[in-house]
């Protein structure tokens, strides 16, 4: 609740079509600077106050950072997905669940929460997020059971005598569709902030191997065989091990040549030049503490705070200081202008807004705004045409400001290991990217890197180097890539890699250009089950499957309008042709309506099969060991006087072989 000496107001500003936007207006009435702290703008106490009821209800929970579990579960059910939606996941991966003197448990949501079941959901979404942090907060008992929703926004600042603010713009929608409703509200974000997005390079990252032992002879030894084998990345980025330590941005003793050199070696060897930074953290001998130790972020007893990262600490830059939003400029002008980084990869800028007790800089400037205000004068440094990738800093303030964001925690190549408490790692982290899959609407999504090498000893003292995934994960992990509907990254020992598992990378470069569904996202288990693909430029849809289970193997039986059903307008009036992209199998001549089983998925396997209109005088691609579009890479595909047709656009110094169905039913196989 507000103290008495502020006032409140609500500003409507749309109510139709089951819709209702609002915001608050409060106003600092006293002769006083006064400090506001969290104002609650929705409230419900019980399931009944929203026409929902409490059989099967569900919650889509989002979060607030990358290594936050978005999760769906079901009120009144302590299971897994329950469990993953309690709390979030540190950098280590543990879960953290948190428990009141009620004994009831918080579950916390950010942007975007929707409530609801049986074509009955409310959406609870933020229009704006550049000034206050968002939060809507359930409360459930401990069997799980609905107590409370609270939907609120922070400030923690002081107002002036007679300051008026305003809060964030709320969404409450009424919708008997969530996904409609969700990729609505996500477009018009997009619109409404001039979102960033569509480039999509493949970028080859050191980190996943090398961490940071990278050295100058790896970035070498890599772009030569990147060259020999003639790989298609767009970017090579150098990742985090190249400076000296954090503030001090100059190369180490591993990097015995100016870093300007590498960038202008990168570019001869016709890649990008991309570069990791983490600005708003710097070691204590950092020169930037002895140039400005009034930049360093304390609490109120003068402590300064320590953020803990990769097994080193460090301090954190006051980022409500303007003169620090100076510097920021300043570093990634001189990265960008003088050295030739056009690509950048920030990291761990989440450090900056994590102290509710901080003795800020400036105490009228919410730190969501100052986060802005920074990330904008990076953004001016590095200048309009550099490509910047956000990596675990909040979502909501940078759309139209980057480029593209991580959506999941940091990658390892295994299924599972001990840094999950129920062992599992693959498996979150693709949770992660597929349900945050809306925000392709705002910027390219970063799904984290690829590894598919086979390496069951450990190299460089680094857990990075293993390569523990079995041929069934490795699809998984791959087709995470395809659904991302974003960058496709990888990092691999390009001296070492099997020819077999390299070049996996076929199935999922380019990016093509393509729009992401999940289906029934309310209604899944713990995992996500199937994604649908559209690719833009043949009008196919592709269909993802995923076997979560760790020993059933498990056929897919699918009928077309179950997935495609609300993405195709007109589906029934056309017959369709479905093709599996591991097994080869395919059925043509189908209606929407069609039952049909064209493969079973091994424990942790995934597949790939593809819908598309049919036609009886057209030959179609029904198999390819390329991409997993299976045609959209293919620039010509026709019957001619002289035989079959086929032209495609594959860059790989690698063959790919398509299978091609005629219209005489003949099936034939052409190498490339």
């Amino acid at each position: 609740m507000l103290e008495s000496f502020f006032s409140l107001e609500k500003k409507v500003l749309k109510d139709e079509n089951g819709i209702q936007e609002f915001q608050y207006r409060v106003t600092n009435q006293s002769d006083e600077a006064q400090r506001i702290n969290k104002i609650e703008m929705y409230r419900v106490e019980s399931l009944d106050e929203l026409g929902i009821s409490s059989d099967e209800c569900k919650f889509f929970r989002s979060g607030r950072h990358k290594n936050d579990m978005p999760s769906v579960f079901t009120f009144g059910k302590m299971d897994e997905a329950m469990m993953d939606a309690l709390g979030g996941m540190s950098e280590s991966g543990d879960k953290v669940i948190a428990g009141n003197e009620s004994e009831q448990y918080r579950i916390l949501s950010d942007q975007l929460s929707v409530i609801g079941n049986d074509h009955n959901y409310v959406l609870i979404g933020f229009m704006t997020g550049r000034d206050q942090l968002l939060e809507t907060e359930v409360l459930v008992d401990q069997k799980g059971d609905f107590v409370r929703l609270v939907t609120s926004v922070t400030f923690n600042i002081i107002v002036k005598p007679g300051q008026t603010l305003e809060t964030e713009i709320l969404r409450v929608e009424r919708t008997d569709c969530a996904e409609k409703a969700i990729d609505a509200y996500a477009k018009e974000k997009a619109i409404q902030n001039h979102a960033r997005r569509g480039l999509r390079p493949s970028v080859f990252c050191t980190w996943y191997y090398y961490g940071l032992t990278v050295t100058y002879d790896d970035v070498k030894m890599n772009l030569s065989e990147m060259k020999k084998k003639k790989l298609p990345f767009d970017v090579f980025q150098v990742d985090e091990g190249w400076e000296i330590t954090l503030g001090e941005w100059r190369p180490n003793e591993k990097f015995p040549v100016p870093m300007k050199q590498v960038a202008d070696e990168i570019k001869e060897a016709g890649y990008r030049p991309g570069i990791w930074t983490s600005p708003f953290i710097a070691h204590a001998t950092a020169g930037i503490w002895q140039e400005h130790p009034d930049w360093k972020l304390r609490n109120k007893q003068g402590e300064a705070y320590e953020f803990p990262m990769n097994d080193t600490v460090y301090n954190v830059i006051d980022i409500t200081n303007p003169e620090t939003w100076n510097y920021f400029t300043q570093l990634y002008a001189m990265l960008t202008k003088e050295w030739g980084y056009s690509y950048h990869k920030l990291d761990f800028t989440r450090a900056a807004i994590l102290y509710d007790d901080a003795d800020y800089y400036d105490p009228a400037i919410t730190i969501v705004r100052a986060y802005y205000e920074a990330v904008c004068a990076i953004r001016k440094g590095m200048g309009d045409d550099a490509y910047f990738l956000m990596c675990g800093g909040l979502y909501d303030p940078l759309i139209g400001v980057v480029d593209a964001q991580r959506t999941s925690s940091d990658v390892l190549s295994m299924w599972s290991s001990n840094i999950n408490k129920d062992g599992k790692t693959a498996p979150y982290t693709i949770k992660q990217n597929i349900l945050r899959y809306y925000m392709n609407q705002w910027w390219d999504n970063d799904p984290d890197a690829l590894m598919v090498r086979i390496n069951e000893n450990m190299e460089r003292g680094l857990r990075l180097t293993y390569g523990l995934l079995n041929d069934e994960e490795v699809k998984t992990t791959t087709v995470n890539q395809f659904i991302g509907g974003g960058i496709v990254c990888s990092t691999e020992p390009l001296d070492k890699i099997c020819d077999n598992r390299l070049y996996q990378l076929q199935h999922v470069m380019p990016a093509l250009k393509s729009t992401v569904s999940p289906v029934d996202i309310m209604n899944y288990g713990r995992f996500p089950g199937a994604i649908v693909v559209h690719m833009n430029q043949t009008d196919s849809y592709s269909i993802t499957f995923m076997n979560w289970s760790d020993d059933e193997e498990i056929p897919v039986y699918m009928r077309i309008v179950d997935y495609i059903g609300n993405l195709c307008e007109h589906a029934e009036q056309y017959r369709w042709i479905a093709s599996d992209f591991y097994s080869g199998n395919f059925i043509k001549d189908l209606s929407i309506n069609d039952d049909i089983c064209l493969c079973s998925l091994k424990p942790h396997a995934s597949t790939v099969i593809k819908i598309e209109k049919y036609e009886s005088d057209k030959p179609y691609i029904i198999g390819s060991t390329g991409h997993y579009s299976m045609g959209a890479e293919v620039s010509r595909l026709e019957l001619t006087e002289d035989g079959l047709a086929l032209e495609y656009k594959n860059s790989f110094d690698h063959p790919v072989t398509y299978k091609v169905l005629l219209t005489n039913n003949d099936v034939v196989l052409i190498e490339r």
